[in-house]
């Protein structure tokens, strides 16, 4: 049927184009693998006379009669070039196959700019994290799948770049997650729910490093996470992925308060199929997640689609509607007993539900989001998106909450003559919240953005942007001053790209931050209603060296950066008068925070195989002015920053000026190499000592001294896999993480896994 389709459509454009225009060549443009057409490819004629392919790959360029050169080009593909010659009242059918070349430099990312764009381009630090390291990791959560790029971890499943957030247990967020291309925060506690995301179709997860809230508003503070899903190809597919792991004694094993390990099973299922007018996507999750953490686990079950409408009678218009659905059963465990024995234990408890740390909460989840696409024909693009995204949520003490939002997005894009490319649009949404901690509440955030690139002499782009946005919770009203972006990116090579940006950000603060009153056993989350917003801004200078050798490809990048916030919100235990001991979020006044990053990403022939990797290096020095003003001056600061990178987790005078909750240095290396039907593994990672925390934190939770004592040289946790295809199609794996089984607790008071195994089945069809 496509032949024949494909048949009829040469026939008919050799037709029209004889009868209607004179002197064309035309034709379709596909991927030479995939044989799928390839939407935007530049075709260019050597007086600069050109055009872009369709929705279906169709181009249709108007020469003069003669010989011509015709350029074919598109982010990720290699260049082509032909020799034509039109005759007088003629047209030519010629159709073009493109070739994907591997260069680390030219893997396509949006999230950027907000359009596909080299990401060699970009004038921001941007990390690129692909479906196979997500699948050939077990990563079934998007917060364990973020953590493989250099500079990213989490805390309580609240995520982190460079140092940019502290302790906040899911009460806001500076980093704002996008999945396809819409904001995905909850509205009553402004957090990430990671395991919402559809990670059985995920196909590449983009990471921008810095203040992002020009193009992405409030909470893009410290950067975004951009989820994009996948589209079906030219041949249906489909895939199911069955594990099961268990968790082993740890290294104090009176620790283990299991008779019978915690286990932990699932399923994910994916298919992807092209129909004549429609594309479609379906996945799903069921997973049942126990935990080394007494009380703690996950039941979920998750559905999702996408489709993609593309009538014959309007090629200039595609529209869906996508949507997923989540079931979550969780308890939720805050704070150790002890450091030792009773490490895995919660305070004040488990049994005495008056007095426990550990939270059992009932969640349900659902986003839907109609959007269509329209290009006109004066060549501009227009992109409308809409989400609804409802959770609600049933409390341990059988109150309950429910909370939507209705987001509604406009894009415009168009590529001007004279390499200039605009951006703008508009973006807001509605929020309602009816909660028994938090209260009614509703409000409105929108905004509107402009964006511009121009390309000067074939070396430089420089980008610019602006922002302005309004907010209004219940009957209080705010705005946003006007706030930049800028950065250039120099082409200094053949092989290397100078990177320099500047960008603004704020964020507004969280229902759950303003007015959530929580009991935690002993302790306590209080409302601060008076919080203000937080806003600060992100430098950075960046190289990027691409190795692009005959064995060896890949990249060597390295960034220095400083960011600087006011009205610094952190979670802050204390005692405060009238309340009680836990934790507000407070207002701390001034922040700075310098750093250095250094990441390797590649691919190698070695033998018979292919070596993978990626991974680095990310030094923060990260000031707080307001205990230690000194650093507002440049050169106090600069010299803070030398001096600390040497300086040792006992030196408690000089690193009493740092902010809380942070990691000096941490390290990441994802290393992978297939051979034949094996393929092996290994994930390395470091983390410095957690210097500064809360001094009313460290004496009144038991353990917390003893246990940093032994840990002052950071830690060392190492993963391995080892995975064996049994058919092309069929792949058995086993991972083995935290191998070594060490004791250690990324957020002080919890531990992390000690060492466990999973056996991961998958077969695709």
């Amino acid at each position: 049927m496509k032949q024949l389709t494909q048949l009829l459509f040469s026939l008919c454009f050799l037709c029209v184009t004889q009868i209607t225009i004179a002197q064309t060549v035309g034709g379709k443009i596909i991927d030479a693998q995939t044989k799928q057409p390839i939407i935007g490819v530049t075709v260019v004629s050597e007086n600069n006379t050109g055009v872009v392919s369709d929705l279906d790959g169709n181009y249709q360029l108007a020469l003069s009669p003669g010989n011509h050169t015709v350029i074919f080009s598109f982010i990720g593909y290699q260049k082509v070039t032909r020799n034509i010659q039109i005759n007088d009242g003629t047209s030519l059918l010629l159709p073009i196959s493109l070739t994907a070349q591997f260069a680390a430099l030219d893997v396509v990312v949006v999230s950027g700019s907000l359009y596909a764009k080299k990401l060699s381009e970009e004038t921001q630090s941007i990390e690129v994290i692909k479906s196979g390291l997500i699948s050939n990791t077990n990563s079934t959560n998007l917060s364990d799948a973020i953590t493989k790029a250099p500079g990213v971890y989490m805390m309580d499943e609240q995520a982190n770049i460079r140092g940019g957030t502290g302790f906040t247990y899911g009460a806001g967020s500076r980093v704002m997650l996008v999945v396809d291309d819409q904001i995905m925060l909850a509205a009553d506690r402004g957090d990430a729910k990671w395991n919402f995301v559809p990670m059985e179709n995920v196909e590449q997860i983009e990471i921008i490093k810095g203040a992002s809230s020009v193009l992405y508003g409030s909470s893009a503070l410290n950067g975004v996470i951009a989820v994009r899903t996948a589209w079906p190809k030219l041949e249906p597919e489909s895939n199911i992925t069955i594990y099961h792991g268990i968790y082993d004694k740890p290294a104090i094993k009176e620790a283990a308060w299991w008779d019978n390990a915690p286990t932990n099973t699932g399923i994910n299922f994916s298919h992807k199929q092209k129909f004549e007018k429609m594309d479609l996507v379906v996945g799903g999750h069921i997973s049942q997640n126990n935990s080394h953490l007494l009380g703690q686990y996950s039941d979920r079950a998750r559905l999702n689609w996408k489709t993609r409408f593309h009538p014959e009678e309007h090629k200039n218009v595609t529209w869906g509607v996508n949507g997923n659905v989540m079931s979550d059963r969780e308890g939720l465990f805050f704070l150790w007993e002890d450091w030792d024995t009773a490490g895995f234990k919660p305070f004040q408890g488990y049994l005495d539900t008056s007095t426990t740390t550990l939270l059992n909460w009932q969640f349900k989840w659902m986003s839907v989001d109609p959007w269509l696409n329209y290009y006109d024909r004066f060549k501009n693009e227009h992109h409308f998106k809409m989400r609804f995204y409802n959770n609600s949520v049933d409390y341990s003490d059988s109150t309950n909450g429910d909370a939507y939002l209705v987001n509604l997005d406009y894009q415009f894009h168009r590529s001007f003559k004279h390499n200039i490319v605009i951006t703008a649009g508009t973006q807001g949404y509605y929020f309602n919240v009816r909660d028994y901690e938090l209260g009614d509440h509703s409000g409105i955030s929108a905004g509107v953005y402009f964006q511009a690139d121009k390309s000067l002499f074939d070396k430089l782009i420089l980008n610019v942007g602006v922002r302005e946005e309004f907010y209004q919770l219940d009957t209080s009203a705010g705005s946003a001053v006007p706030i930049f972006k800028g950065g250039l990116n120099y082409k200094a090579g053949q092989l290397t790209n100078i990177r320099l940006s500047f960008g603004q950000g704020y964020r507004f603060p969280s229902l759950v931050e303003k007015f959530a009153k929580s009991k935690l056993g002993a302790l306590f989350i209080f409302p601060n209603p008076d919080l203000v917003a937080e806003y600060g801004w992100n430098a950075e200078l960046g190289i990027k060296r691409a190795i692009n050798g005959d064995v060896i490809k890949g990249y060597a990048d390295i960034a220095f950066y400083v960011t600087d916030y006011y009205d610094m919100t952190e979670f802050t235990f204390n005692f405060y008068p009238g309340e009680g001991a836990g934790f507000k979020s407070l207002n701390t006044s001034r922040a700075r925070i310098g750093g250095m990053e250094f990441t390797l990403g590649g691919e190698a022939v070695l033998g018979n195989g292919k070596l993978n990797w990626l991974g680095g290096y990310n030094y923060i020095y990260p000031a707080d002015i307001a205990g230690d003003s000194s650093n507002l001056d440049a050169g106090t600061f600069m010299q803070n920053f030398i001096d600390g990178f040497t300086a040792k987790s006992t030196d408690s005078v000089f690193l009493s000026a740092v902010l809380k909750y942070r990691f000096r240095h941490m390290l990441k290396m994802d290393v992978e190499y297939a051979i034949q039907k094996w393929m092996f593994g290994a994930d390395i990672n470091y983390f410095s000592l957690m210097e500064n925390l809360d001094a009313i934190y460290i004496s009144f939770i038991p353990g917390i001294t003893e246990y940093r004592e032994g840990h002052f040289d950071g830690d060392w946790i190492a993963d391995f896999r080892v995975g064996y295809y049994i058919k092309p199609d069929m792949r058995l794996q086993f991972i083995v993480k935290n191998a070594f089984n060490n004791m250690y607790a990324l957020r002080p008071a919890k531990y992390d896994p000690p060492r466990n195994f999973t056996v991961q089945y998958k077969i695709d069809f």
